[in-house]
């Protein structure tokens, strides 16, 4: 079973851990020196809480892009584990749903690590069509089928 891309506005999305800001910053330049997107963000479709990427998540924010490449999943997917970076025993995407949505807090940096099989796609697109503003009446995700 292959992953949907879609385009996904980066104001719907919830940040879940910390983020190492020396990586933010190293992985800010490539992008910008690619001029490209390549790497779209998982995210949990119903609450829209990034699973991994939280990283790029910062990176657009400061090119202020206003949609990201994203993959929507459900955490009952089974193409989804989930491990505590900490110790690698099984992480309770529960647990997850509880600390940012009920608590409305971050984990600390490095706290999950979700692996994803098959391997999420790349992508390729160029930063500009990341600001565009897509004529739209309401805020919505565009479907772009990528990974079929």
């Amino acid at each position: 079973m292959e992953y949907d891309v879609v385009l996904y506005p980066i104001a719907l999305l919830r940040p879940s851990e910390e983020v190492n800001m020396a990586h933010v910053e190293a992985l800010t330049k490539e992008i910008v020196r690619c001029q490209r997107w390549t790497t779209p963000i998982p995210i949990e479709k119903e609450t829209g809480i990034i699973m991994d990427g939280n990283h790029r998540y910062q990176v657009a924010h400061h090119l202020a892009l206003t949609y990201i490449p994203c993959v929507l999943l459900d955490y009952t997917d089974t193409r989804i584990t989930v491990y505590d970076w900490q110790n690698g025993r099984a992480f309770s995407p529960l647990r997850i749903r509880e600390q940012i949505l009920k608590q409305g807090n971050i984990f600390p940096y490095k706290t999950t690590r979700h692996l994803f099989s098959p391997s999420l796609p790349a992508v390729n697109f160029p930063l500009e069509q990341l600001v565009e503003k897509i004529a739209s009446n309401h805020l919505n995700v565009f479907k772009l089928g990528i990974g079929r």
